[in-house]
């Protein structure tokens, strides 16, 4: 990942965040079956949500995590929705 460090300021890349969100899409397909692994499934949607939230996407906004928040519900019978994983500062 590139990090950048200005004057106790720091700037990561669009091009890497992006990358890094993708690979956290990845991990929730591949683990949206496992049983045992719900804590990092609600883990890793909160990374998506954070990686979103640095590239200045709106929750209310964000079809594609919308889409496999609805993908996991189905799969594990739950009720997760957008707002649950809204990230603000």
């Amino acid at each position: 990942m590139s990090i950048h460090k200005f004057d106790k300021s720091v700037v990561i890349e669009e091009k890497t965040l992006i990358s890094r969100r993708d690979q956290f899409y990845k991990i929730i397909h591949d683990i949206v079956d496992e049983e045992d692994l719900e804590l990092m499934l609600i883990t890793t949607l909160h990374s998506i949500a954070f990686c979103d939230y640095l590239l200045g996407t709106e929750v209310e906004d964000n079809k594609r995590l919308n889409s496999l928040i609805n993908i996991v519900n189905d799969k594990r019978n739950t009720t997760y929705n957008l707002l649950n994983f809204h990230v603000r500062f």
